[in-house]
């Protein structure tokens, strides 16, 4: 296996601890201080106040640390998730993006012919070069300021051309060590002869290592063979049998059904994807019958809440719930 353990399979329990190499995610620190980590605050001073939410201010108009907002975070959350005339973000995440997703990936299942899908992981580190921790504000304007977008975007364009049809989504989320935030990238691609190989792709993995301050080479290694890595594709891809609840619950809501009359069962890397979005893991948190999630994941989505960033995006071809 390779350091940057991304690549995606059946097996998506969320786990209340990280079963990975070190236990830690790549580019986080092999043995993360937590009270370094959550001491530091969710913004720096250069930040203007008003560019942050209310919630994470003191009356003062200090900055929350990250502990602090990862614990107002739970609590509004809670308190939205029980008041019938608000909704919280988890409830966002789960009736609204995670659906779009499923639903996107059983559209181009029948839309192409011949699917490859490819999963394509940026990084970074969230320390600075003395070893501190940078404030999550700062790695999350690393991870998506700067144009690195459009860099990545131009290159993958670049080498697909006009050769193949695709269209992507884009989830960032806190890794589960130390709540860095970090990007996932898939692709479905219309690829009847199998063509398409990780070559396709590494120019644009190129861009992010260069123009994302603090994502570097040694987090992002993959196999070349695309099994393994910051940078995986399968053809014909493996797919996550629906539970007889889940086939019925497709049946009832999916376009793709109405259209096609066929229940397909989602790609492994679309389901793990959606399990991704940052808001999701606060359910956990407060269902007894479940792990406690990693705090630094709940202090992560604290960030995806003050993100001037959307941590969900998608390509203009990506169907949306209503869509036909």
């Amino acid at each position: 296996m390779s350091r940057t353990q991304d690549d995606y399979a059946p097996d998506l329990k969320n786990l209340s601890e990280p079963v990975l190499a070190n236990n830690t995610e790549p580019a986080d620190p092999d043995t993360p201080d937590h009270s370094a980590r959550r001491s530091v605050p969710l913004a720096p001073d250069s930040v203007k106040r008003d560019r942050m939410p209310d919630p994470f201010l003191t009356d003062n108009g200090r900055v929350l640390t990250v502990g602090e907002a990862g614990e107002t975070y739970l609590k509004i959350q809670r308190t939205n998730w029980k008041n019938d005339q608000l909704t919280s973000k988890y409830e966002r995440h789960l009736h609204n993006l995670y659906p779009r997703l499923l639903e996107a990936d059983r559209h181009f299942q029948a839309e192409y012919d011949g699917l490859t899908t490819v999963m394509l992981t940026r990084r970074l580190s969230p320390l600075d070069e003395f070893g501190g921790y940078l404030t999550p504000w700062e790695c999350n304007e690393m991870l998506h300021g700067g144009g690195v977008h459009q860099s990545l975007n131009q290159a993958i364009s670049y080498q697909l051309g006009d050769s193949f049809r695709y269209e992507w989504v884009g989830v960032t989320s806190p890794t589960k060590t130390a709540g860095t935030p970090h990007e996932h990238l898939y692709f479905w691609i219309e690829d009847p002869a199998d063509k398409i190989t990780t070559q396709h792709f590494s120019t644009g993995l190129d861009k992010h290592i260069k123009y994302c301050t603090n994502a570097y080479e040694q987090d992002h290694t993959y196999r070349v063979d695309g099994t393994d890595g910051a940078l995986t594709f399968q053809h014909n891809p493996q797919r996550c049998e629906l539970s007889p609840d889940g086939f019925w619950n497709v049946r009832e809501v999916s376009q793709t059904y109405a259209a096609t009359g066929q229940v397909r069962d989602n790609t492994t890397g679309a389901q793990y994807l959606a399990s991704q979005l940052a808001h999701l893991p606060v359910a956990d948190f407060y269902n007894s019958n479940h792990d406690y999630p990693p705090t630094a994941l709940l202090e992560g989505a604290a960030m995806a809440w003050a993100s001037p960033y959307n941590w969900f995006r998608a390509s203009g071809g990506v169907p949306a719930l209503d869509a036909g």
